[in-house]
């Protein structure tokens, strides 16, 4: 672990419109392994459409099919020999990002990874090092957590949203009902009916 190494931040975000994230570029990667778009796509079963929309990250991924991809890319990789970094510079702290998710050791909560072995290029099967405790772990296995973590936090603030939503929709009723007796006659006695008025001819 070097202590001046430097600080790459890889950020994933669901939120940022055209942006360059690990989603897009991983669909990148499988659109080359595959051949084209339109075969990813019948791989991911989904209108081509649909995945360029991904791809150019103007709508969000969903998750199954993330993970699917991450399977098809590693297995790739898996399959080729790796080769050495040309010129390799000192090792880089690497985050990994979702948002404002931020990926972290399971062991001591840290943020901050470097690659086990720099003299390789960085690959989802490439094995990370939590700089704070060593714990091991595969950039796979990390994006994947990420990702999972993402969606979670996802489904949980639309839950808070919707609960939200309803207390306003029940606390509407109430206030057209004050705003029903406030707009009463206030010469109407309770339970009189409605006052008619008299021809004065």
């Amino acid at each position: 672990m070097t202590p001046d190494a430097g600080n790459r931040i890889l950020d994933v975000s669901w939120e940022s419109p055209l942006a360059d994230t690990l989603y897009t570029r991983a669909l990148s990667r499988a659109a080359e392994i595959q051949g084209s778009t339109q075969a990813l796509a019948s791989l991911l079963r989904v209108p081509e459409a649909t995945l360029l929309r991904w791809m150019s990250g103007r709508a969000q991924m969903p998750v199954q099919a993330f993970l699917r991809t991450i399977e098809l890319i590693t297995a790739e990789e898996r399959e080729q020999a790796p080769s050495d970094s040309a010129g390799a510079s000192a090792p880089e702290k690497l985050r990994f990002k979702i948002g404002e998710l931020e990926a972290h050791c399971a062991r001591c909560d840290g943020a901050d990874f470097l690659q086990a072995d720099p003299s390789l290029p960085l690959r989802y099967i490439s094995e990370l090092a939590c700089c704070s405790c060593g714990q091991r772990i595969t950039q796979r296995e990390l994006i994947v957590q990420l990702a999972k973590d993402a969606v979670y936090h996802a489904v949980t603030l639309t839950g808070a949203r919707h609960r939200r939503q309803a207390s306003g929709l029940k606390a509407r009723p109430q206030l057209h009902l004050l705003r029903g007796r406030e707009d009463k006659p206030t010469d109407a006695k309770p339970g009189a009916g409605p006052v008619e008025k008299k021809n004065s001819g």
